[in-house]
């Protein structure tokens, strides 16, 4: 097994050039996997995690590991995690809450420590189980790939070798590991899996986790081939302008299976009720939808992706107010005559400072809203003006006035109000930069 190991290992990372923070619980696994990785000479500490879920034993575990690291001068972090009151708070299962707490403490030592890799003890059995709870519970393709050698920073080192294989080591290398007694507890699904529903697979056949396992090397074949036709696909689909991400309806429907290309756009921006989105393609435009870092709406012939649009009003106070950096706003005032004046970018404001009368409102654009457009002599509705240039639906969300005793100085980096321009006499500018 080790000449396999180092096989495996050598084919995975650059091991002798790099640090790793290795995942210890105590049990078989991962006792074979730091043992094997003092035989090949690797650079590791190792972190056990005491998630006080089984009293006296779990700290048992944990002085296990903190004895043997030491017997073999390993580097050991230890952190214990009140995981029950934790997944209370968070509303999720306690498998759940151990799995974020232990990720995000190995993130923060990762950082902390210039560790370039997190090594967990996962092996071909539990790839297959992944696989098999993931249909359980219902997957796409991504599901059925199992556990990934090395995925953002996480390896695997064990993940070609079976459990009978990592068993047989540790008893020919009298490994000593811990058992852990909530394995036998059929309350967790995984378990349940590997308890009851495989043992009756293998009633079927024999060699199902090996037959399962070389689904799982066709399927990873498969998703390669899908993945890249899936990013050709989104190259022509999906288009970037003015800050904006931009999706071509009439293109997309025309595909042969549009639901799921939109499915796999829709996921690069965190959006995951692809029904509701596609049965708006139809519809009226207007339609919206949010997710945690971006908004969507459905206008005309296009499906319009932009970071979260700001709707709240903001008070500048005096010339010395600063804006809040999300919105993407410089405020400065400056005497005209040290300044050049520049009035071929929309993105740059020049207005007379002493027609201003503070505060300063900025804020979204209402229904009603004004203004005398820079050049003209009447009044012109916002609404009209937006139709005229052809904003869409979102553009139009994210417009900012600048308000002044009631009256529209501007649309921010569109256009000025004609009454606050700079005359041969101004003395101060306001410069209001987007």
């Amino acid at each position: 097994m080790k000449n396999a190991f180092f096989y495996h290992i050598e084919n995975l990372i650059d091991y002798k050039n790099v640090k790793i923070l290795v995942a210890v619980s105590g049990g078989v696994d991962s006792m074979v996997l730091i043992d094997l990785l003092n035989k090949i000479d690797c650079h590791f500490s190792v972190a056990h995690c005491n998630f006080c879920l089984r009293g006296s034993e779990s700290d048992s575990d944990e002085q296990f590991v903190s004895l043997i690291t030491q017997s073999k001068n390993i580097e050991l972090f230890t952190k214990r995690f009140n995981t029950e009151i934790y997944a209370k708070n968070h509303n999720i299962s306690i498998q759940m809450a151990a799995r974020q707490l232990r990720y995000e403490w190995f993130g923060q030592l990762k950082k902390e420590h210039d560790f370039n890799y997190i090594a967990t003890a996962h092996h071909y059995d539990d790839s297959v189980e992944t696989v098999i709870l993931n249909i359980i519970r219902g997957t796409g393709i991504a599901g059925l790939h199992g556990i990934q050698p090395n995925k953002d920073g996480l390896i695997r080192p064990l993940i070609n070798f079976h459990k009978k294989n990592i068993l047989q080591y540790a008893a020919e290398h009298d490994i000593d590991y811990r058992e852990d007694s909530s394995n036998i507890n059929d309350k967790y699904l995984r378990n349940k899996i590997r308890n009851k529903i495989i043992p009756l697979m293998e009633e079927i056949n024999p060699s199902v986790i090996t037959s399962i396992g070389e689904m799982v090397v066709k399927i990873n074949s498969i998703e390669k081939i899908y993945r890249e036709a899936i990013e050709q696909k989104k190259e022509k689909l999906l288009s970037f302008d003015d800050n904006q991400y931009i999706i071509d309806i009439p293109s997309l429907l025309s595909e042969t299976m549009p639901q799921q290309i939109l499915y796999e756009i829709m996921l690069d921006f965190g959006f995951l009720d692809v029904d509701a989105v596609f049965k708006s393609l139809s519809s009226e435009s207007g339609k919206e939808f949010f997710s945690s870092d971006f908004y969507m709406v459905k206008d005309r012939n296009s499906l319009i992706i932009s970071k979260p649009i700001l709707t709240k009003e903001m008070v500048i106070e005096s010339e010395f107010s600063q804006l809040e950096d999300s919105l993407g706003i410089a405020l400065s005032t400056k005497c005209v005559k040290d300044i050049n004046i520049d009035n071929s970018s929309k993105k740059v404001m020049y207005i007379d400072y002493e027609k201003l009368h503070f505060p300063l409102t900025i804020r979204p654009w209402k229904n009603g809203d004004k203004f005398i457009p820079l050049g003209m002599k009447g009044f012109k509705k916002i609404s009209d003006y937006f139709i005229d240039q052809k904003f869409s639906l979102i553009k139009k969300k994210q417009t900012y006035l600048m308000i002044s005793n009631n009256d529209i100085v501007c649309i921010i980096g569109e256009r000025l109000d004609d009454r606050f321009k700079l005359v041969q006499n101004s003395k101060k500018v306001y410069i209001v930069t987007i």
